[in-house]
């Protein structure tokens, strides 16, 4: 029986399994330690099994080590989805492709090639990070190019008794994509629909790291929300099933933080100054002046796009 327990993995805490829809479960990883989110993967169990975001080195070792305990036979793996390589979501990718050999990483073509040779992406990770990050978020492994599926745009994948709907999702990635799943009419949405922090569950903030365009991001957004999805599986959160209000939601603060910044800038205000009055506009919305790491960082994106768009003219 699939999710009745926890399994201890050295150095990924416990790995806690639960049914969140038919034929799918949720893969509670233990915390990032950076952010402080939930690393969240997703189990599709099926004729031909699916694992969409695995996470971090550390999150795809949980999944790896604790799997079995929980009847979860990841030897039968066909598909790893990541919808988009930032470590937290992808990073263990090419870990758990090295040890199923059955398994196909799917990804955004501007993904695969930074997957398959990931020195720009550490790179960047050392920036953000700190030298030793791998010792908190796990290995990067790179993954074969025989072992990649390059998806396309619209694509369709069949695993048995529902398909999987890859769709570009760029804003918070170029690489992004989302997944939408005939079985629960659900979206797996990575990062493309906000941020849900714990005790702020009822707001969505935009995840605005660098680079980031505010304006692919509502654009992709209103794609989303054009699906009509009855759930949205939330990277680190879990399910929702109000998805008009957090589609509506994500959208406004979306535009709020992009209106408040362009003005800013125009008006001549430092960065700093800039952040204030977003944090001011965020703080409104909650009643908690002291928001998650993740919303905070988030703004920087959006400084950095306006900033960007006033330099070309």
């Amino acid at each position: 029986m699939i999710g009745c327990g926890g399994s201890t993995v050295s150095g990924g805490g416990v790995l806690k399994v639960r049914t969140v829809a038919s034929h799918t479960y949720l893969l509670d990883c233990g915390r990032d330690p950076f952010f402080s989110t939930s690393n969240i993967a997703y189990y599709l169990d099926d004729e031909l099994p699916a694992l969409i975001d695995p996470g971090s080195g550390v999150a795809a070792s949980a999944i790896l080590t604790g799997a079995a305990a929980e009847g979860i036979d990841l030897r039968r793996l066909a598909y790893i989805v990541p919808t988009h390589i930032h470590l937290d979501h992808g990073g263990g990718a090419g870990y758990l492709a090295e040890r199923l050999p059955r398994a196909k990483v799917v990804l955004h073509p501007r993904g695969a090639v930074h997957l398959m040779d990931p020195s720009a992406l550490l790179r960047g990770a050392r920036l953000v990070f700190g030298e030793g990050f791998e010792r908190s978020l796990g290995p990067v492994v790179p993954v074969p190019e025989g072992r990649v599926h390059v998806a396309s745009d619209g694509e369709v994948i069949r695993l048995g008794r529902r398909d999987l709907r890859i769709i570009f999702s760029p804003g918070h990635a170029a690489h992004h994509v989302a997944v939408f799943d005939t079985l629960t009419r659900g979206l797996f949405c990575g990062d493309a629909l906000g941020f849900l922090a714990e005790g702020l569950s009822d707001v969505p903030f935009p995840v605005g790291l660098s680079p980031f365009d505010p304006l692919a991001y509502v654009q992709t957004i209103n794609k989303l929300g054009a699906l009509r999805p009855d759930v949205v599986f939330y990277a680190h959160h879990g399910p929702r099933t109000d998805v008009d209000y957090l589609i509506g939601k994500v959208r406004e603060v979306c535009l709020a933080f992009d209106d408040i910044v362009h003005r800013r800038i125009e008006a001549g205000d430092s960065d700093r100054q800039i952040a204030q009055q977003v944090l001011a506009y965020s703080s409104g919305l909650t009643q908690q002046a002291d928001l998650p790491v993740l919303a905070r960082a988030g703004i920087s994106g959006y400084i950095e796009y306006h900033r960007n768009q006033r330099r070309r003219g």
